[in-house]
């Protein structure tokens, strides 16, 4: 994955001492051990922005948990033992690290109350991925990850970025309900300002939204308004999609909204990650770059700003037509350039770049 990363960074030109590197989240555990270290220590040198990831989450877990065991007496050796354990297993053929845990908690009633210590559940595999990302970084590493916030909102740009999305509307009542942020005009100074508090209501007032298992996990949503971690219910992004086609402006009348299905908003942009399985999924209004590194397909970022503060597409231009794989070497290099071009928030465009990943 650190390949890729400097691939990635080299074909964007990035510029530290001018531009703004933001991470989607996930910078570990989505390669090999190695790549995983060697992102997560150049992410934490260099200090870069990004939201938490799921995987991340489950790493600052582990930590903790190690810290935890190691602040009890007896807790360090326990650690150092099966630590041995384990290594001299692997090289005795057993590979998989949750079948010879449970076999080690069978047998081993010396150490039985430090394995009750360990929870069950999702994510919590010793000697799994996150487990040995966690046991191998420093305490830098690991201020770096718990400092992630889980979303970010950029006022300016009208946009959230968060790992696995945002919701615009509680999906367990109608769009126009009374109590849905974007079914409501918040009293401000200025156009901008209410917009501005109208996506922190978005941020706050939507139940969902509020739950940090949602912003890590989300994919869909069921039939009953529930949100999954699933791929094979409604994408959330459709919903969001559905919901900014409904923005009218902020001159919309509350009983002309409920008749036509309007709502008294603007459109807001929110990009995020997590969705590897469905590949890059670019709509007007949102943009999942995880395009599938982890399966060795390709590594994606979104480049904003600079040259591309000077470009405008016509309407017909179309963001599931996206072209991503092009090299300053290709014949056609501005036709191909041309069409990795995306309408970005209310009148800007962005560019889509990436790398392979293999």
């Amino acid at each position: 994955m650190y390949t890729e990363l400097e691939s990635l960074l080299h074909k964007v030109s990035y510029t530290p001492t001018s531009d703004t590197l933001v991470s989607v989240g996930d910078i570990v555990a989505k390669g090999p051990h190695k790549g995983s270290m060697a992102v997560l220590d150049w992410m934490a040198t260099h200090n870069v922005t990004a939201v938490r990831g799921n995987h991340d989450e489950h790493v600052v877990e582990w930590y903790s948990w190690l810290q935890w065991v190691r602040s009890m007496h007896g807790g360090s050796k326990f650690i150092e033992t099966v630590c041995t354990r384990w290594e001299h297993a692997q090289k005795h053929g057993h590979n998989d690290p949750e079948v010879w845990v449970e076999r080690e908690i069978e047998r081993d009633q010396v150490n039985k109350k430090w394995w009750k210590r360990i929870p069950k559940g999702k994510g919590w595999i010793m000697f799994g991925d996150h487990f040995e990302i966690a046991r191998a970084m420093d305490q830098r590493m690991y201020d770096y990850l718990v400092s992630l916030p889980l979303k970010l909102h950029i006022p300016h740009a009208h946009t959230f970025i968060a790992h696995a999305g945002v919701l615009s509307s509680d999906p367990k009542r109608k769009p126009w309900h009374r109590k849905q942020p974007l079914a409501n005009v918040p009293k401000g100074k200025d156009t901008h300002h209410i917009r501005t508090l109208q996506e922190q209501a978005v941020l706050t007032d939507i139940p969902p939204n509020n739950d940090p298992w949602v912003t890590l996990n989300m994919r869909s949503i069921t039939e009953d308004g529930d949100i999954s971690r699933q791929s094979d219910d409604h994408p959330w992004s459709k919903h969001y999609a559905s919901d900014m086609g409904r923005c009218a402006g902020f001159e919309l009348q509350d009983h002309r909204a409920e008749r036509s299905k309007q709502l008294p908003c603007y459109p807001m942009s929110v990009v995020y990650g997590h969705a590897a399985g469905r590949g890059l999924d670019v709509k007007r209004w949102s943009i999942g770059l995880d395009s599938g590194c982890v399966y060795e397909r390709r590594m994606t970022a979104l480049v904003l700003g600079g040259e591309l503060a000077k470009v405008t597409l016509g309407e017909e231009e179309d963001p599931s037509q996206v072209v991503l794989d092009w090299d300053e070497e290709d014949i056609g290099i501005e036709t191909k350039k041309r069409k990795s071009l995306i309408k970005f928030g209310d009148n800007g465009v962005g560019r889509l770049v990436s790398v392979s990943c293999h």
